[in-house]
């Protein structure tokens, strides 16, 4: 019997033992807990994954899968009936309903390079993100490789979930490393499927809300093979940008090493 926990390690290619302690460890990093946050032992953790656990973790377990999975509770992820569903957000988008998909979710999977403008400013941000189709739409994640921010000495490792209407996706984003900044996302799917061109939202203070361009291409898939993501270092912000917002519907996937140092 799985659970929500399962699916979604699987949809991250994290159900491997030795995958899921280097994620566990990485993200108990992030938290300021009282004590070490020690891993499951594999036996423990095949359990986990198994839905052979008549109780909660202990808390500093929870609070690690927790911040893994942003948006879910450790309740959500131990309980037998939630991985059915491909969020913990309720059903609440019965007015959009009725826009059916106009293509299949799963064309959509695969390496894209994303460059945005940072909020108020006209700073590029760039990254290799990695979308993996669900049921109604996406998610993503951006890291490995590091993300890189014009300015910045390092970017922002951001996770996304949208739906597909019609040839738009939209929904959300979170940034997993600095544990406050988030916002929706609008992308219209271009004809020929190898661009992703719209908008993000987020903010600047409780406030202020902004909105920038965010244009996702789609990487030539030959040109990963054999390729180790956390070997790859982007290339310089600024110029990967450009690039991006030069390309038109009718390229073809952009090759990996014109946007890699």
């Amino acid at each position: 019997m799985g659970n929500a926990l399962k699916a979604l390690l699987q949809d991250r290619h994290l159900h491997a033992y030795g995958d899921f302690v280097a994620e566990y460890e990485r993200r108990a990093k992030e938290l300021d807990l009282p004590r070490p946050a020690t891993p499951p032992t594999k036996a423990q953790y095949y359990r986990w994954v198994g839905g052979q656990v008549d109780s909660l973790p202990r808390p500093y377990h929870c609070a690690v899968l927790e911040q893994m999975f942003p948006g879910w509770t450790a309740k959500e992820l131990f309980d037998h009936d939630e991985h059915q569903n491909q969020s913990p957000a309720k059903d609440d988008d019965h007015v959009l309903s009725p826009v059916a998909p106009a293509l299949a979710p799963a064309i959509l999977g695969g390496l894209w390079v994303t460059g945005y403008l940072l909020g108020g400013t006209r700073q590029c941000h760039i990254d290799l993100s990695s979308v993996t189709a669900t049921s109604r739409g996406t998610k993503s994640r951006n890291y490995p490789p590091a993300p890189r921010a014009e300015g910045h000495s390092h970017g922002h490792e951001t996770e996304t979930n949208a739906r597909l209407f019609g040839r738009h996706l939209m929904g959300y984003f979170r940034n997993c490393n600095d544990h406050y900044f988030y916002g929706s996302l609008h992308l219209a799917v271009l004809p020929g499927e190898t661009i992703l061109d719209g908008y993000y939202t987020g903010f600047i203070n409780d406030t202020q809300v902004v909105a920038e361009p965010w244009r996702w291409v789609r990487v030539d898939p030959q040109s990963t093979q054999n390729i180790d993501l956390a070997e790859v270092t982007l290339g310089e912000p600024r110029r990967v940008y450009e690039a991006l917002t030069s390309r038109t519907q009718f390229d073809r996937p952009i090759p990996l090493d014109e946007v890699t140092e």
